[in-house]
C-alpha cells in the first residue's frame, strides 16, 4: 500500500525552514510506525510524502496511526500512475470499476477532481477532470455530479508520477513534533491536562509530563493516558513526584492559621514550583498547565496571577480560552475522555470555600507567617 501524505502549515514557511519541517516529519511517521513493528519507505515528493507500507496486513493500523501525527493534514492511500494521459485514464476507469463494487446502490454518481502541480504537464486541472469523466461515462456508464457524489476520484499530478485516489482521511494539522522546542506539562487523571499537553505536542513540540502522585489510583489513570499520548509524541517522557508530604505540610499549616480556603491557590504554587525544578533540570523551554479560565477557583484571573508569582519561567495555558465542550470534544477525539472519567477521584484537600480573589499581599504574609512557597 501506498499513501500519499498532504502537509498545510509546512507548505508556508520559507524554502529552508520548510525542508527542515518535512524532514522532521517524515521522520517521525517513521518512529510512530515502528512503534507497532510496521516497516515503511517514506518519500519526499512535490510538496507531498509519500508512504509504502511494507508490512502486509497492518494497511488499516497504518491509516488510523497517520491520524495521530502532527503536520499531517490529510492522507490517502493511492494509486502511482505514469505521467502519461492515456495511462491516467486506464488506471481511473478500473479504480472507479472497482469502487463499484463496495456500493450497494441502483444509480451511482461520481465526480474527479484533479491538482496539478507539477504545470509542466500538458494537460490542465479541467481538462483532464473531462478527459478522465468521459472515459468514465462511457466505459462504466456512471453519471456526473459535481455537488455530491457517490464517488470522488482524485488525482495529482506531481513531478514525476500521477497518483489516484478515492479516499481522503484528515489529519491533525499542526506542526511536526520536535521542530517547536521541548516543554513540561503537569499531567493529572483530569480532562484537561491531557488536552493541554496534546496541544502543546500538536503545534510541535516533545513533551515531558509530570505527575504530582497524591494517590496510586490517580497515577494508574495517568499511565493510561501516558500511553495514549506517546502516539502523538514517540519521544515522549514521564516522571512521577510523589506529592502526598507536600500537600499535607500545606494543609497543616494553612490550617494552623485558620487560612484553610487558601488551600488550591498555595498548593498550586508549590506544583510550579516543583515543575520549575523540573523543567531547568530536563532543559525545557516552558511549564504547561491545563488551566482554564474561570473553571475552578483556583483557575480564576486574579488567582493565576499569584500563582505565577512563585516562579520566573514560562507558563503556558493552551486551553485558557476554551469552552469546556470543547476541551471535551479534544479529549474523545485524541482517546484520553474515556481514562479520565472512568472513575472520579476527588482531591480530599479541598476546601469548602475555596478562596477566588487571592491579592499577592495577602500571599505575603500567610507566606512569613508558616514558610510556605
Amino acid at each position: 500500500m501506498e499513501i500519499l501524505v498532504r502537509y498545510g502549515e509546512i507548505g508556508l514557511k520559507s524554502e529552508v525552514i520548510r525542508k527542515n519541517l518535512i524532514e522532521i516529519l517524515r521522520k517521525n511517521i517513521i518512529k510512530l510506525f515502528r512503534k507497532y513493528e510496521i516497516d515503511v519507505d517514506v518519500k519526499i515528493l512535490h510538496w507531498r510524502l509519500l508512504v509504502k507500507v511494507n508490512t502486509k496486513g497492518k494497511e488499516e493500523l497504518a491509516i488510523k496511526l497517520l491520524k495521530k501525527v502532527p503536520g499531517i493534514v490529510s492522507y490517502s492511500p493511492v494509486y502511482e500512475c505514469p505521467l502519461e494521459i492515456n495511462e491516467i485514464v486506464n488506471y481511473a476507469v478500473q479504480i472507479i470499476r472497482k469502487k463499484l463494487k463496495e456500493i450497494n446502490k441502483e444509480k451511482i454518481t461520481f465526480a474527479v477532481k484533479t491538482k496539478r502541480s507539477n504545470k509542466s504537464f500538458p494537460y490542465t486541472s479541467p481538462e483532464v477532470n473531462r478527459i478522465v469523466g468521459e472515459a468514465i461515462v462511457e466505459k462504466l456508464g456512471l453519471e456526473v455530479d459535481l455537488s455530491n457524489p457517490d464517488i470522488v476520484l482524485g488525482i495529482e499530478i506531481l513531478k514525476d508520477n500521477a497518483y489516484l485516489f478515492t479516499e481522503k482521511f484528515e489529519g491533525i494539522g499542526g506542526l511536526p513534533v520536535g521542530s517547536q522546542g521541548k516543554v513540561l506539562c503537569l499531567i493529572s487523571d483530569g480532562i484537561d491536562s491531557p488536552v493541554a499537553a496534546f496541544m502543546m505536542i500538536r503545534r510541535g513540540c516533545n513533551v515531558v509530563l509530570l505527575h504530582l502522585k497524591m494517590n496510586e489510583e490517580s497515577l494508574n489513570k495517568v499511565r493510561k493516558i501516558v500511553e495514549v499520548l506517546s502516539d502523538y509524541d514517540t519521544q515522549l517522557e514521564f516522571v512521577v513526584y510523589d506529592y502526598k508530604k507536600d500537600i499535607e505540610d500545606i494543609v497543616e499549616k494553612l490550617k494552623s492559621i485558620k487560612k484553610e480556603n487558601y488551600t488550591c491557590i498555595f498548593c498550586k504554587r508549590k506544583m510550579l514550583k516543583i515543575a520549575e525544578k523540573y523543567a531547568k533540570y530536563l532543559n525545557c523551554d516552558a511549564i504547561v498547565t491545563g488551566d482554564n479560565l474561570g473553571q475552578v477557583a483556583s483557575q480564576t484571573l486574579k488567582n493565576l496571577k499569584v500563582i505565577d508569582d512563585v516562579i520566573n519561567y514560562l507558563t503556558l495555558r493552551p486551553l485558557i480560552g476554551f469552552d469546556k465542550d470543547d476541551i471535551v470534544k479534544i479529549a474523545k477525539d485524541i482517546g484520553t475522555y474515556e481514562i479520565s472519567t472512568e472513575k472520579e477521584i476527588k482531591c480530599p484537600y479541598l476546601p469548602k470555600h475555596p478562596k477566588t480573589i487571592a491579592k499577592i499581599e495577602e500571599i505575603k504574609k500567610i507566606k512569613e507567617k508558616v514558610n510556605l512557597v
